[in-house]
């Protein structure tokens, strides 16, 4: 029976996290994630989940614990913190992450911003899901899975968000036989067989970049009205802050967003947006 360490957080790793739970061929030895009182954007707790189901669960600052145990697997599903080469060698089959992005094309952070600010350009329309084996260097690991959906010119980042994680829960489904066949290694492509573009986003790589002037807003060409409209989709991530402009002196939030749930029975008129897809767009893996 395959031992698991899982590290993580968000909804996704809650789901994930009861995936390998409800799995009768592995034992999760560890949780590691945030402190149930630390203050997260998201739904949920995982450190709550963790307890809930019966496992030894310690938070982010413990994380060394992990080599307290022997274990098969290191899970990792949204763990925010750079793991050591300590950590990453302790598996004895693998160290995996789950990236919900497309591997190898997107590394690291904010990429749900980026894919839609890219996707016109690139004439990319999908987003990926991607399960694999952890390196020392970030999302740089020979790759067991991809999933995807599409990028619709309606999308907002946050749409993206949602749909790519039901799309990340069935990918982590599906592996599951893989990793009781303890079959990764031998079944994983590494990342320089695949095509495409590359890009590597930090955590800092939308900072100053919200702000539109006000005659961006008002030109008439094509070109920077799509500019502007996909840039404030693509920024468009509740609770975040969004897009703006500044008139006046005030600062004006943009977003894609519906509202009308906030205005009871208020009058809010519904805009009617053609949604399109690239008749170009590359098959889905």
């Amino acid at each position: 029976m395959p031992s698991v360490a899982f590290m993580g957080s968000h909804p996704l790793g809650e789901r994930c996290l009861e995936l390998l739970t409800d799995h009768d061929d592995f034992d999760v030895e560890l949780v590691v994630t945030y402190g149930p009182d630390e203050d997260t954007w998201w739904d949920g707790c995982l450190y709550d989940l963790a307890s809930d189901l019966g496992h030894a669960v310690v938070t982010r600052e413990d994380e060394r614990r992990v080599l307290d145990h022997d274990i098969d697997y290191l899970v990792s599903v949204y763990y925010p913190n750079i793991l050591g080469e300590e950590l990453l060698s302790h598996p004895n089959v693998a160290p995996l992450n789950l990236h919900q992005a497309e591997l190898p094309r997107y590394r690291g952070s904010n990429v749900f911003s980026h894919a839609i600010l890219n996707a016109r350009g690139d004439d990319h329309w999908k987003y990926g899901t991607t399960f694999h084996i952890m390196a020392p260097e970030v999302d740089a690991g020979d790759i067991l899975a991809r999933s995807f959906v599409p990028i619709r010119e309606t999308d907002t980042a946050r749409t993206l968000y949602d749909r790519v994680t039901e799309a990340s829960v069935e990918m982590f489904r599906e592996q599951l036989p893989t990793l009781v066949d303890g079959d990764v290694h031998s079944l994983a492509t590494p990342q320089d067989a695949y095509d495409g573009e590359r890009y590597f986003y930090t955590k800092a790589s939308l900072d100053g970049a919200k702000e539109i002037p006000p005659e961006r807003l008002a030109a008439d060409d094509e070109q920077t009205q799509l500019e502007v409209y996909d840039k404030i989709r693509a920024l468009d991530f509740p609770p975040f802050q969004p897009a703006y402009t500044t008139l006046a002196g005030r600062r004006i939030n943009l977003t894609a967003t519906s509202y009308t749930d906030l205005f009871e029975s208020s009058s809010v008129p519904e805009f009617d947006v053609e949604e399109t897809v690239s008749a170009s767009a590359p098959a889905q893996d």
